[in-house]
């Protein structure tokens, strides 16, 4: 069974290979499995599933950091969840629960000092969610833990062609925390940064700056935990245990 690992960002992709992989495309991991990245939103990630899908991959994976909506959550925590909600329409995607069950088992074993939240649903949205009240209140509305911007689009693109789909992400930013606007003005549709309207964004409000070094710290612990789920389940994230 061939797997489609679809990665938003740069940061997610590198947890999987140190090649050099061009924004839109992908790069083989093994015989195998894929990671291809993809670029932050739903239109990114419907291109890049039905790109996989077109190569003739049987199994798609959303894969990458999520912010929390549940005060519970911390960053690094790992997320497993049995669905996604699209924000825009309300529709939920089941994510396979075969799959589902080797990942949750695997990850219990061998990452017991880490939070795992499995049986949980997460929200896709079209727009970043930085602000903790509007987190909150879309925890409350909807019932969703955590929210992304690629796994509804994913799931809808599996869902249509009947293929396995499974969801992967760790918390990045917490349901405290204020994502600074000169960060994400600043940072292109493929996760890439431009200093110089970084400092733009900075001098303008330089009170930002003081968010730096607790976003810098909760990135890098998400990564470290997507990291360390590829070191426990591999490239093909157990997809070969489903057959």
């Amino acid at each position: 069974m061939k797997l489609g690992i679809i990665a938003a960002l740069p940061l997610e992709v590198k947890c999987f290979t140190d090649a050099d992989i061009k924004p839109d495309s992908h790069g083989m991991l093994s015989e195998n499995s894929c990671v291809y990245y993809s670029g932050i939103g739903p239109k990114n990630a419907t291109r890049a599933a039905r790109s996989l899908i077109d190569s003739n991959m049987d199994a798609l994976v959303s894969w990458g950091i999520a912010g929390a909506l549940d005060p519970a959550l911390v960053s690094g925590d790992i997320l497993l969840p049995i669905s996604v909600i699209d924000y825009i329409d309300s529709r939920q995607y089941p994510v396979n629960r075969h799959w589902h069950t080797i990942l949750e088992n695997r990850l219990k074993n061998t990452l017991a000092h880490k939070k795992n939240y499995s049986r949980q649903s997460i929200i896709s949205t079209r727009d970043v969610q930085g602000d903790p009240p509007k987190k909150i209140k879309l925890h409350q509305a909807t019932g969703a833990i955590a929210v992304d911007m690629e796994s509804a689009a994913i799931a809808a693109v599996a869902s249509k062609e009947k293929k396995p789909f499974i969801i992967i992400r760790t918390i990045s930013d917490t349901t405290a925390m204020r994502l600074p606007k000169s960060a994400t003005r600043a940072t292109d549709f493929y996760g890439r940064t431009s200093l110089s309207q970084l400092s733009v964004g900075l001098l303008k409000n330089p009170a930002e700056l003081f968010h730096y070094p607790v976003l810098i710290r909760s990135l890098a612990r998400a990564k470290k935990s997507l990291r360390e789920i590829v070191e426990r389940c591999g490239p093909d994230l157990c997809i070969h245990e489903v057959l």
